[in-house]
């Protein structure tokens, strides 16, 4: 059962593989049957065109040398055949990561709900920003000014002003100030508007964050009847003191199927 499942999961790359090969050999055999063909073409030619090599029609030559390119044309098909099948075990595969994405989703969110039925919603903040705290515990960072490298504890509420953000779902901390994040939250929704959909690499691009691995496939789209992507803003004070801005989706990208 092991080496069944084994060969499932590989079963895409492996028929990837055999589809290169098969490009290779097509293209090898196909050449290697050409001088034969060509002779037989000419020769057949000879015989029914009153000894002119070159009198015989498309038909003719097709006639002449189909069987010497059935090695190429059966290796062709299998080829064909391969890049099909692992297109079809990618969508299966893809089709499955959607179902399990969206079970894990429901959960969360049934989850989420619930804490804020029962235990209000003061505290669902109170235990994302401890989980804030976890992942930002004691974090070092510096900016570079004329005396050189000092750290910043930035206290303000001014929206000019540079603050540490933390962004609840990529686990990041950056620097920017409220202003910008404001804007980058109003271009994405802007472009989502205008365009019916947007992927989650799209607000790192307006926030100055790099990439994420899966970022351009989590997305948001009109057809799941969400018109406007939220965000929820929420200080929060680390353990040392420190304060950050968290960024709270409320309603989170998606992994979505062609």
């Amino acid at each position: 059962m092991h080496i069944r499942a084994k060969l499932k999961q590989i079963a895409p790359t492996l028929l990837c593989f055999l589809a290169a090969g098969g490009v290779v050999s097509t293209a090898v055999l196909a050449v290697k049957a050409t001088p034969e063909a060509e002779a037989k073409i000419n020769a057949d030619s000879r015989r029914n065109h009153d000894g002119d090599p070159y009198a015989y029609t498309k038909q003719e030559a097709i006639k002449s040398a189909w069987k010497y390119y059935i090695p190429a044309i059966s290796v062709g098909t299998g080829t064909i055949i391969c890049i099909f099948g692992s297109n079809i075990l990618n969508k299966r595969t893809q089709a499955s990561l959607v179902a399990g994405y969206s079970l894990v989703k429901d959960a969360y969110q049934e989850y989420q709900n619930k804490v804020k039925e029962l235990y209000g919603e003061e505290t669902h903040n109170t235990v994302m920003d401890s989980i804030i705290k976890d992942h930002c515990k004691n974090p070092t960072l510096y900016a570079y000014d004329f005396c050189g490298r000092s750290q910043l504890g930035i206290k303000t509420v001014d929206p000019e002003v540079k603050r540490t953000f933390y962004d609840e779902f990529s686990k990041r901390y950056f620097e920017s100030t409220l202003s910008d994040v404001i804007q980058a939250e109003y271009h994405l929704n802007r472009n989502y508007s205008i365009g019916g959909g947007v992927c989650l690499n799209n607000f790192y691009d307006f926030l100055g964050l790099g990439h994420v691995k899966g970022g351009d496939d989590l997305s948001w789209s009109l057809e799941s009847e969400i018109y406007w992507i939220d965000f929820n803003h929420r200080i929060v004070t680390l353990d040392d003191g420190m304060e950050v801005v968290a960024i709270e989706m409320i309603f989170e990208p998606e992994l979505l199927c062609d």
